[in-house]
């Protein structure tokens, strides 16, 4: 893939964020280019964060096109259990010990190894910027252990043309 064809896997906090870095009449153009490059097989993410965003109270447009547009996802490159336990080993404490439910981040990590495995240009895209360092590190943090690029929202809109 080249760098304009990368692979990208959005973590459920760039998802939520883009209802707070995007103006909200602008917000359904967004997730459209962002539709379209699901079906181009350019945009990803693991089963996890679909259910992290079930679980929200409300849903708005992040949460509700990230539910819809699931079912048109290539499901090909859904985290194995090999791929979930090399997180776990190499950056076991991006989900905190006591945690709730089954948190979605060794998913989305797990999904960018996959592709690296296979030889394919990945990114994630996160706004996970939360270190509590011993207990959690953010995604940026696990990303690094893992040897997986990563970018924030605002550089990934910035990436795709998707302007203020």
């Amino acid at each position: 893939m080249t760098q304009a064809r990368r692979a990208a896997v959005l973590d459920t906090s760039a998802i939520v964020e883009a209802k707070h870095a995007i103006a909200a009449e602008r917000q359904w153009e967004f997730f459209e280019r962002l539709k379209d490059r699901v079906l181009d097989g350019q945009v990803y993410f693991p089963r996890a964060v679909r259910n992290e965003l079930r679980q929200e109270r409300f849903h708005d447009t992040p949460e509700t096109w990230a539910l819809n547009v699931y079912e048109h996802m290539d499901h090909t490159y859904e985290p194995g259990e090999d791929a979930i336990a090399e997180v776990m080993r190499r950056a076991e404490n991006v989900v905190e010990e006591d945690a709730e439910g089954e948190p979605a981040d060794p998913y989305v990590l797990a999904q960018a190894l996959e592709f690296h495995r296979r030889g394919l240009d990945v990114v994630i895209v996160t706004e996970d910027r939360v270190n509590r360092m011993p207990i959690k590190i953010d995604m940026r943090m696990a990303c690094d252990q893992l040897g997986i690029a990563w970018i924030t929202l605002e550089a990934y809109m910035a990436e795709i043309g998707f302007g203020p």
